[in-house]
């Protein structure tokens, strides 16, 4: 429970609390627990993730939000957007590039799409496609004409209806991985705010797990690929090399809600 609502305010842990979750609560974002540590390091100790029930934390400055109104994280959903962007397509941000980018392997624009994404968002249909008896993204299915798009070029050439896309997969994926969480009495909260180490070829690798870095890492490794990382440590990687967990880093700690996308 809180007190005082204002600047300064208390918080009660309670049982199945986190950091993430009560900043969450307090701030309405929970990218800024660590401002929550760091006021009350001297209660907790070393680690952030040993909080104990009865606590009594310090909550500074509730209602003052950091970096432009986004909290202390690296900045709000459009800015996890456009760094995604950016590295997806080989383009700076605001580059029109961006949106008719395609690879080698025929994934396409800002966000790098392929075929078996754009199947589940209902804007593409093929018997046979990547992943499912070709190698590459070959587009030799139909489109359902979707938000108006009939084609490939159509596709490439709409940046809203690659934006709204984007935002339907993250909502496609973010109920995906819970789903796949919840067959194992399991859910996102639990790992939220969470510091974990992960063994990737060798190498050990140690990430905060936030909800921005969970969408991140579905749009590279699919929604099955985060549930597993996180339910058995499997890092996965794509067909490049680039390991889920570099998604999850980079693209983790941007103040991202459900709501941005649902």
């Amino acid at each position: 429970m809180t007190t005082a609502q204002a600047f300064g305010q208390t918080y009660t842990v309670q049982s199945g609390d986190t950091l993430f979750l009560i900043a969450q609560k307090v701030y309405g974002d929970g990218n800024r627990w660590r401002e929550i540590y760091e006021a009350n390091r001297n209660v907790i100790g070393g680690n952030p993730e040993q909080i104990q029930v009865g606590m009594v934390l310090v909550i500074p400055g509730q209602g003052q939000p950091g970096n432009g109104g986004g909290g202390a994280g690296k900045g709000n959903f459009q800015k996890m957007l456009e760094a995604l962007g950016a590295f997806e397509s080989g383009f700076p941000s605001g580059d029109p590039r961006q949106y008719t980018s395609e690879n080698t392997l025929g994934f396409m624009g800002k966000y790098q799409f392929g075929e078996p994404l754009l199947i589940d968002l209902g804007y593409y249909k093929a018997d046979v496609y990547y992943g499912n008896g070709a190698d590459k993204n070959y587009w030799r299915g139909t489109w359902t004409a979707k938000r108006g798009i009939n084609s490939k070029e159509q596709f490439k050439n709409s940046r809203e209806v690659q934006e709204a896309a984007i935002r339907e997969a993250f909502n496609l994926n973010l109920q995906r991985v819970n789903g796949a969480l919840g067959a194992q009495g399991q859910s996102i909260n639990n790992y939220l705010g969470q510091q974990k180490t992960f063994n990737d070829r060798g190498a050990s690798k140690t990430i905060t797990i936030s909800l921005s870095g969970i969408l991140a890492g579905a749009h590279l490794r699919g929604p099955y690929g985060v549930a597993d990382l996180l339910l058995k440590n499997q890092p996965s990687h794509d067909e490049y090399g680039t390991s889920i967990l570099k998604y999850m880093e980079e693209y983790g700690g941007y103040n991202v809600q459900a709501a941005d996308f649902s």
